[in-house]
């Protein structure tokens, strides 16, 4: 009796079945992360077109001077994560280039170029911003870039004159002039190299425009004295410094405070036949400040009426020779100082110069 044949499956090799296993395991790995990969890269690029439209607003309100203190902050971090992006993407380490395409070498984008070639052109322009710009990275915040500008006007050997000079000429090498000067070159730098908008010079918050005294003390400049009272006082017709965002800049006497000024009651100055120069001024705290060669002085005002009040009633008594009375007391002025006893001192011998004489007669 014949056996029928049966007919088995194929057996597979156990090596052919652990290549298919391995084969079907792989495949659903590497689908997903291509997945997850295109994923993450379009949320990657909605975030940074959010991110370039907040940013272009608040660039808006920044070149107006609308941005606030908070806002210039958010561009900084917006900025700072576009970079990052962009810096990702490329495979240079410069920010400014980026891969276009897979077969194509990294580039900079024409904004980019432009930004570059106005940094260049605004260098060559003005060689003496190159040290004011010297050690500062770009890529920090605002507040520290200023910070850092700020403190390298010390490096520059400028020479204060107390006339104001154009801040152009100053950042082309001519370096002297006041405080004006300075603080405009100080602003010039900020936007034209760093593009910092908001900085103000000259307003009523960032400017005294009347004469003052101030006890501000020697400038870092060549250690330039005060010009009054022998180097204890200075004394202004005006003063100028940078603000941006409430923070004070006095690139003069590089101070991040307001300058404590006893003000002149008038723009102009008055006169007087008993002063050197026939010019005074009288301060908010009761003091008169005047010219004397190239110096200024003061004295106090209850003492200036006193002599006033001395000539006139002496101009009386004694009108032939009342000129050889203001001439002393000019002279003591001269000195410079408050010469209270010193008046005091004269008003008596006149006094009594005039009794004796009266008494003669």
């Amino acid at each position: 009796m014949k056996k029928s044949l049966q007919l088995r499956p194929k057996v597979e090799s156990s090596a052919s079945k652990l290549e298919s296993e391995q084969n079907r395991l792989q495949l659903r790995p590497l689908t997903n992360k291509a997945i997850n990969k295109e994923t993450h890269k379009e949320i990657e690029n909605q975030e940074f077109k959010q991110h370039q439209i907040e940013a272009t607003k608040l660039k808006i309100q920044a070149k107006h001077g609308t941005i606030t203190s908070q806002g210039q902050e958010r561009l900084t971090v917006l900025q700072a994560k576009m970079d990052n992006v962009l810096q990702n993407k490329a495979p240079s380490t410069n920010i400014l280039q980026r891969v276009q395409s897979k077969d194509k070498a990294p580039v900079a984008s024409k904004d980019e170029e432009k930004a570059a070639a106005e940094k260049e052109a605004f260098l060559k322009k003005y060689p003496v911003a190159k040290k004011l710009i010297a050690g500062i990275n770009e890529q920090a915040e605002t507040k520290e870039i200023l910070k850092n500008l700020f403190n390298n006007f010390k490096n520059i050997g400028f020479k204060y004159t107390m006339v104001n000079k154009s801040h152009e000429k100053l950042l082309e090498g001519t370096l002297e002039g006041d405080c004006q000067t300075l603080a405009r070159a100080f602003k010039a730098v900020a936007e034209g190299y760093f593009g910092i908008q908001g900085i103000k010079v000259g307003d009523d918050q960032s400017s005294i425009q009347k004469p003052f005294i101030s006890e501000a003390g020697k400038t870092p400049y060549q250690g330039r004295e005060p010009n009054c009272d022998n180097g204890k006082r200075w004394f202004f017709q005006n003063h100028y410094w940078a603000v941006w965002n409430g923070q004070i800049f006095d690139v003069l006497f590089l101070s991040d405070k307001k300058t404590e000024a006893d003000m002149a009651r008038q723009k102009n100055p008055l006169k007087s036949m008993l002063m050197p120069e026939e010019e005074y001024y009288e301060t908010e705290k009761g003091k008169i400040v005047y010219p004397y060669t190239d110096k200024y002085s003061t004295a106090e005002l209850g003492m200036f009426e006193k002599l006033k009040n001395f000539v006139n009633n002496v101009g009386g008594r004694l009108y032939k020779d009342i000129s050889g009375v203001t001439n002393q007391i000019r002279s003591l002025f001269s000195r410079g100082g408050n010469n209270n006893s010193d008046f005091e001192s004269l008003m008596r011998d006149v006094d009594r110069n005039l009794t004796n004489e009266a008494a003669s007669k």
